[in-house]
């Protein structure tokens, strides 16, 4: 049995892959355009150092017994690392050299596998219930559409050059085990009055930054006009989608753009097309008579070492083909086994410790790889969830009321976790407590996937990270006593309302002084304090977006805050911290990290004004180094100019530089490099260290110093002209002058 076909084009793809890493290697050619190949074929650099994950793609979830005994060999042959099933049904393979992944590509071929359009911008992986043709409520099989429509589209060029990764679902019946509505692309199997079997369609569904539930295309459309269908969403997304923002590429930002009506008829129009151009129907593969037995393995954070993998494949080989399902919860589904071999199939697994029978509401939670090996991630979210599952055995609680609540954690906004359609869900980020950064989480309730009732999560408050597992457990207790065994977790949460959330949660929000208690300032699974520097670069291109806008928000706060306070104080304080965050957010794009609002001034000025943004700005810096009024109009101005800074990153994190001309007006008089207070220092030792100063920097660079008057102001100024350098600048300031001194030029 087979879950798809490979294409023709795959064994030309994976040599030219090869050529790529050897030019690489060589120096002949950039990491970035190795990238652009790379990653497309399903490989990702880890956050430790010249390591990849490959993504093996999974149609449906479907992989053989046979097929996973050769999976783990692979993975025992080339890394010490478990296999982990994702959220997508997909299988990875960790902690892998470059060359390695070459020779993995070539084995995988061998028995009908491949990573190609494992990431990118590409026909990702096709999802699909994993209950298909055994669950009761099943109209039909879905599973022979997702092998032939894999087949077909992966076999197409355009599958793999378009301008953001599109992702295609089917579901076997309204329930949507397969979570076609939230999908750019998905399937329901539906049944019309004349038992003619077919599909509903939703399109521009998604999940990550800005989801959204997916819009209905079609109530019913007939099952052989769904090559056509996802040829026609696949050709308006090629054509029209945004190639130049990636982070408003997505299909569902094409249908903002678009709006509901121009979009359906640019559907409408491009299936036309693809009619006219005689597309056959899919060839599907002939439905299995399917037993109704079926044995859930929970693999706890989707992992399941090698040695465990081959067991399970070697002892499901009695069982056929088509007997293993990856599921959305990162667990493994044994299925069409015959009723009465169930049992022994049970203790067998346990026997050979595969199995572990963990509470659902455990054994179902999922969390993203996070920031222990995802360039991604922001938090450790595999940590959490471990020290959920710790608190939960600490203090453990009957279960039986809590099991059908689904619990998913992502360690950044980006949603790999899928914590936005999860009834209780968590996603990383950060907060400052005094100048340094604490991991926290964002709690998500009340999400719903079934046709017709699909909701996202909604965001209730934000816990540091080392109080989460407390709390969680509070509140699950708290469920368990008042909660009805039948009341749907919807309902109750209607009930009980978010106060009683907010009640718990009180206990557990206070965080005490990184001198008092750095056990805060630690991340779950880590004993190194908390960074935002090791977390830099994301090869999908989130990374650190939640953290940047942290700081603008608050800055913006700001300008809010001006328009009602009149007291002069007051608003100095306010423009004050406007340039503060102003400051620091964008300077880990550099990386970069201040330790006090002070030094996020002076980093921003002397990496961002003159070369990013213009050079005026300047002069908000001086004033806060000097504790000058600020000027608010200026404020405003220089966090609007921020702000359009950001937008303009590329998704290497880099900006655009200003012409030369304006980058030498910066660098003109009235940009200040170094500073200096020399007030209380007589002479002539302030000119002496003015003097050994000046002979640090580079010619052309400017210096700004304090002196007192008298005796100061008339000699110093005097001294430095004599040795050749420039006064720029000579002001009072109150009982004190500002000196703005330039280096004389080669």
């Amino acid at each position: 049995m087979k879950f798809y076909e490979l294409p023709a084009s795959l064994e030309d793809d994976t040599l030219e892959y090869e050529r790529l890493i050897k030019a690489w290697q060589k120096g002949e050619i950039s990491k970035a355009k190795l990238k652009a190949h790379r990653v497309p074929m399903g490989v990702y650099e880890q956050r430790n150092s010249d390591r990849y994950m490959m993504r093996i793609r999974l149609p449906g979830g479907g992989i053989t017994p046979s097929q996973l005994v050769h999976v783990a060999s692979v993975a025992e042959k080339y890394t010490n690392w478990s296999l982990h099933f994702t959220t997508r049904q997909d299988v990875q393979i960790h902690n892998l050299s470059l060359t390695d992944t070459v020779k993995i590509m070539h084995e995988l071929k061998e028995f009908g596998l491949s990573s190609r359009g494992g990431g990118g911008n590409t026909v990702r992986n096709i999802v699909g219930s994993y209950d298909a043709g055994i669950d009761p409520d099943t109209v039909f099989d879905v599973t022979p559409y997702i092998t032939a429509l894999s087949t077909r589209l992966v076999a197409e060029p355009d599958s793999w050059t378009l301008p953001r990764k599109f992702k295609i679902a089917f579901s076997g019946s309204s329930r949507d085990t397969g979570l076609a509505t939230m999908a750019d692309l998905g399937f329901i199997a539906k049944k019309n009055d004349r038992g003619q079997r077919g599909f509903s369609v939703y399109i521009a569904g998604g999940m990550g930054r800005q989801s959204r539930v997916a819009i209905r295309l079609y109530s019913f459309v007939g099952h052989d006009q769904v090559y056509n269908i996802a040829r026609a969403i696949k050709n308006l997304f090629d054509k029209y989608g945004n190639r130049k923002q990636k982070h408003a590429a997505r299909l569902r930002f094409l249908f903002e753009k678009l709006g509901k009506v121009e979009f359906f008829h640019r559907v409408e129009e491009e299936r036309v097309l693809v009619a006219r151009n005689n597309s056959s129907p899919l060839e599907l593969s002939r439905e299995q008579d399917l037993h109704g037995g079926f044995l859930e393995v929970p693999l706890f954070l989707g992992d399941m070492s090698v040695e465990n993998a081959r067991k399970l494949g070697n002892v499901m080989q009695r069982y056929g083909e088509d007997t293993i399902r990856v599921m959305p919860h990162q667990n493994l589904l044994l299925r069409n086994i015959p009723m009465d071999m169930i049992e022994e199939l049970r203790l067998l697994l346990k026997e050979e410790s595969i199995l572990e029978e963990l509470p659902p509401f455990l054994g179902r939670a999922t969390a993203c790889a996070g920031a222990s090996t995802c360039k991604l991630g922001i938090c450790l979210s595999r940590g959490l969830l471990t020290g959920i599952r710790k608190e939960l055995e600490r203090r453990p609680f009957a279960f039986d009321r809590v099991n059908d609540i689904s619990l998913k954690i992502s360690g950044c906004p980006n949603t790999c976790g899928r914590h936005i359609i999860a009834d209780i869900g968590f996603f990383g980020g950060v907060k400052r407590i005094g100048d340094r950064p604490v991991p926290f989480y964002k709690l998500m309730i009340g999400g719903v996937v079934e046709e017709g009732n699909t909701r996202l999560a909604q965001r209730i408050f934000s816990l540091p990270a080392k109080c989460i597992p407390e709390f969680l457990t509070a509140f699950l207790r708290f469920v368990g006593e008042t909660r009805s065994s039948d009341e749907p977790f919807s309902e109750y949460l209607e009930r009980v309302g978010k106060e009683k959330l907010l009640e718990i949660s009180a206990r557990y929000g206070e965080i005490s002084p990184f001198e008092e208690n750095q056990d805060y300032y630690r991340d779950w699974g880590s004993d190194q304090v908390f960074s935002l520097l090791e977390k830099m670069e994301g090869e999908c291109s989130a990374g650190l977006f939640d953290l940047i806008e942290l700081d603008l928000q608050q800055a913006e706060s700001g300008r809010e805050q001006l328009n009602l306070t009149k007291e002069e104080g007051d608003r100095e304080d306010i423009l004050r911290m406007m340039v503060v965050n102003a400051s620091r957010a964008l300077l880990i794009t550099k990386g970069l990290e201040a330790r006090t609002d002070s030094e996020s001034v002076t980093l921003f000025r002397q990496h961002f004004i003159g070369r990013h943004i213009e050079g005026k700005y300047t002069a908000l810096p001086a004033s806060y180094d000097l504790h000058r009024t600020i000027d608010a109009e200026m404020a405003c101005d220089f966090l609007k100019s921020v702000r359009d800074l950001y937008e303009s990153m590329d998704d290497s994190l880099h900006f655009p530089e200003l012409a030369r001309d304006s980058q030498a007006a910066a660098k003109a008089p009235s940009v200040v490099r170094i500073f200096r207070d020399f007030r209380g220092v007589a002479c002539p030792l302030n000119f002496v260290k003015t003097k050994l100063i000046l002979e640090t920097m580079e010619a052309g660079e400017t210096l700004e110093i304090l002196l007192d008057n008298g005796e100061p102001i008339e000699n110093v100024p005097a001294s430095v002209l004599a040795e050749g350098h420039q006064v720029l600048q000579q002001n009072r300031v109150y009982d004190h002058w500002s000196v703005v001194i330039q280096k004389e030029r080669v």
